[in-house]
């Protein structure tokens, strides 16, 4: 079987029925998320959101149907982090089960990387937008993380800056759990959500990825090169290719 086949698993038997109960459910794992997200910076007030619902628009559909973003400010750095695919499962039948995809993803980079400009309309957001509807849309992502330690994506970024493109006009992106200062995972009183952290990959890292013969092990090797990089797993246009020895 390949990676990209891993069969979906059965949700743990803790659902909840009816329309008050489901409320008081995703109040509780927003309330969670929230906290975990405010361990880690100050979190803007407004969450980042498009107009229209993509799920209406034959995108994929988030787990309680809300899509949004959330931006954590540190010191140096700013956090955009997915605020929804943890979220409680909600069928037609108004059944709620807990922690929905069972991750959350983010991406970090410095604050020159933003040039002071809006944040949902730079590059990085399009990133994390982009890799937030593929986890959504792909159901068990977290499947494949905990079987080989991280997963990569190639994706048409948006005003993507020069240099970082293959010679197919697509930027690559690495997904591993946990940085020095980002926790691989958060508490909820219904269990263990992951969080993956999004590193954009150079051209030379990506193609090492697509080179090699044991993928999975190519991208641990490239996952363990970059968190012991000057810059770990920022994700920083300008820097030099980190290549595995």
């Amino acid at each position: 079987m390949s990676e990209n086949n891993i069969p979906q698993v059965p949700q743990p038997d803790d659902a909840v029925v009816g329309k008050e109960a489901g409320a008081l459910m995703l109040a509780t794992a927003c309330a969670a998320r929230d906290a975990f997200y405010a361990s880690l910076g100050a979190i803007d007030g407004d969450v980042l959101a498009p107009l229209v619902n993509p799920a209406f628009m034959g995108g994929p559909r988030w787990p309680s149907l809300r899509q949004a973003w959330r931006v954590i400010r540190r010191p140096d750095s700013i956090v955009i982090a997915s605020d929804g695919l943890s979220d409680p499962f909600e069928d037609d039948d108004d059944v709620f089960v807990p922690r929905g995809h069972l991750l959350e993803v983010c991406i970090e980079a410095p604050l020159a990387a933003f040039d002071g400009g809006a944040i949902q309309q730079s590059w990085l957001f399009d990133v994390i937008y982009q890799v937030s509807q593929n986890v959504a849309d792909h159901g068990s992502i977290d499947l494949l993380v905990q079987r080989h330690g991280s997963v990569s994506m190639v994706l048409d970024v948006r005003g993507a800056p020069a240099g970082l493109e293959d010679e197919d006009e697509q930027v690559g992106v690495l997904l591993a759990p946990g940085t020095a200062t980002i926790a691989p995972s958060f508490d909820t009183p219904y269990g263990t959500v992951m969080l993956l952290t999004v590193t954009v990959l150079q051209p030379a890292e990506l193609a090492f990825i697509g080179g090699a013969a044991d993928k999975g092990q190519s991208r641990r090797d490239l996952a363990a090169a970059l968190a012991a990089s000057p810059t770990g797993q920022l994700s920083v246009a300008g820097r030099a290719a980190v290549m595995p020895r």
